[in-house]
């Protein structure tokens, strides 16, 4: 014990030096081996030391460190921690300065905001809905001052989200954003709240804002963004919005984006053909090397998709002109709280090389994983049995590891996050399966790569999924 402490003092040395790379790294390894051997973590006293170590800990090292101040704040400030572990950090902070937890939150978003915290205040945002609303409204000038005056984006938005529920009136909170920058903001917090009677009480204000010609263009793409979250009784006339706009190139890639997001039952087959059209229109204008970018290939998806909904002497030609333009990346969104992908069929050529960006917009936890044909179930059980923690060499959780059933897969995504997976189509033609494995995902959240040797044939004989509701997505290999 006293010789681990020894060498713990001398490990804390390197604080006072200028570090690099390897130095760190070896700290690392030094400290992480002594906290095995004394199997207690003592924290330095000296300020500078205690940062450094704070900064260099795992996420899971920090999660058991002694529930001081400074570690409270860093478990906070790392955005890569756990949202629910972030939130009971700010619960404890609360008790020890003896103040309740929703006065104790606004105080940590300032914080955050100070240390340009974005994406750890993004991840707080999900925790609004465990606040009181009592306590909120008790706090609500905090609230305020930071809806209106934060730096960052997201803080503002969080703080929006805690105004929202401590307001429970629509149309207080909507009167209170004065500004474009707030209004925006508030928009924003929507995806926030948890209550979809609630999200919808919006829907008649954001319906008559984005009629009105002077909306700003950064209001009006969140605006268009929110529309998905006004719930399935809103969605068909969601739809008609959207396709105007993007028919009309006002803020074309957030409504793209954002039909994609809504049930395929609300497509309107009978403005599929103009708002398709008009995307193809526009994606001849886009320049090649700008043709790989995330807003052109979901823009050019949405337009594939409405394609598919035309009669086949129609859709057939449109479809292989508009994805004669793309090149072989995929955007895969989650739909918040539908337990599904916003696409269900990827068709590839057999051999090439494809891309995959994976988007969580739900509000638990999700990962995107490639499987051979008929054993998505089979992977989804034995990743079920893994602990939350255990990750493979890659770090992804509910992997199983050296399973060859499994052709490549992302780590599992928070909120908000995003990943990429790049991987060479199966040299086999076949219906291959993409899937979610984290537990009790598998039966809802999969679908299909579907590997042919000739992608604009198979989607001319195949123009929709084979399954029930989803969408379809086929590029052209790489050249």
């Amino acid at each position: 014990g006293d010789q681990a402490k020894d060498a713990m003092d001398v490990a804390l040395e390197i604080t006072k030096h200028p570090t690099d790379y390897y130095l760190d790294y070896v700290f690392k390894e030094t400290t992480r081996q002594l906290h095995n051997v004394t199997k207690e973590m003592k924290l330095p006293d000296d300020p500078r030391a205690l940062a450094y170590t704070l900064e260099h800990m795992t996420d899971r090292e920090l999660s058991g460190a002694p529930n001081v101040s400074a570690v409270l704040y860093a478990r906070i400030e790392r955005a890569s921690i756990d949202a629910a572990k972030r939130f009971a950090a700010v619960v404890e902070l609360a008790k020890q300065n003896k103040t309740t937890t929703e006065a104790e939150f606004a105080a940590v978003l300032k914080h955050l905001d100070e240390k340009n915290g974005a994406a750890a205040a993004s991840g707080l945002g999900k925790q609004v809905t465990a606040l009181n609303v009592g306590e909120i409204a008790k706090a609500r000038a905090s609230f305020a001052v930071l809806a209106s005056g934060a730096a960052q984006d997201s803080i503002r938005a969080v703080a929006w989200a805690a105004l929202i529920r401590a307001d429970d009136n629509v149309a207080r909170t909507w009167a209170a954003a004065k500004t474009d920058t707030a209004r925006a903001s508030l928009v924003e917090a929507i995806g926030y709240i948890s209550d979809p009677a609630q999200r919808a009480g919006f829907e008649p204000l954001l319906f008559t804002d984005l009629r009105n010609s002077q909306t700003s263009a950064a209001v009006r793409a969140a605006e268009l963004r929110a529309l998905p979250l006004m719930g399935p009784a809103n969605a068909t006339e969601n739809f008609t919005l959207l396709a105007a706009h993007v028919k009309n190139g006002i803020e074309r890639t957030a409504a793209a984006q954002a039909i994609m997001q809504l049930p395929r039952d609300s497509w309107d087959k009978a403005i599929a053909a103009p708002v398709s059209q008009s995307i193809l229109a526009w994606a001849k204008t886009v320049p090649a090397d700008k043709r790989t970018d995330q807003d052109f290939v979901e823009t050019l998806q949405t337009g594939m998709e409405l394609a598919a909904l035309l009669p086949p002497e129609q859709g057939t030609p449109l479809r292989k002109e508009l994805r004669g333009l793309g090149v072989s990346v995929f955007v895969v969104k989650t739909v918040r709280e539908q337990m599904r992908f916003d696409t269900q069929r990827i068709v590839v050529e057999a051999g090439k090389p494809f891309e995959v960006i994976f988007q969580n917009e739900d509000v638990m936890p999700h990962n995107f994983v490639f499987v051979e044909p008929g054993t998505r179930q089979a992977v989804s059980e034995a990743a079920m049995k893994l602990a939350p923690g255990s990750l493979d060499r890659e770090g992804r959780a509910f992997i199983p590891q050296k399973d060859r059933d499994i052709l490549g897969a992302t780590k599992l995504l928070e909120s908000g996050q995003q990943d990429r997976l790049k991987l060479d189509a199966p040299k086999r033609a076949g219906d291959y399966e993409f899937v979610c494995t984290f537990p009790g995902h598998w039966m809802m959240m999969w679908g299909r790569l579907v590997v042919t040797k000739d992608v604009d044939a198979y989607l001319a004989a195949h123009p929709t999924p084979d399954t029930a509701a989803g969408s379809t997505i086929g590029m052209p290999a790489q050249k």
